[in-house]
């Protein structure tokens, strides 16, 4: 349970925020789409 009280309590906050270099986000957003689109 305690994962989960972290997890509502960063989405209600905004904690726990990364911030990623954008050439990082690009080459990372197309494997991160691709599983998230074999998942649907």
């Amino acid at each position: 349970m305690n994962a989960l009280d972290n997890l509502a309590g960063a989405l209600r906050e905004g904690s726990g925020e990364i911030q990623v270099d954008e050439p990082l986000r690009l080459k990372a957003l197309k494997p991160l789409e691709r599983m998230l689109n074999f998942t649907i």
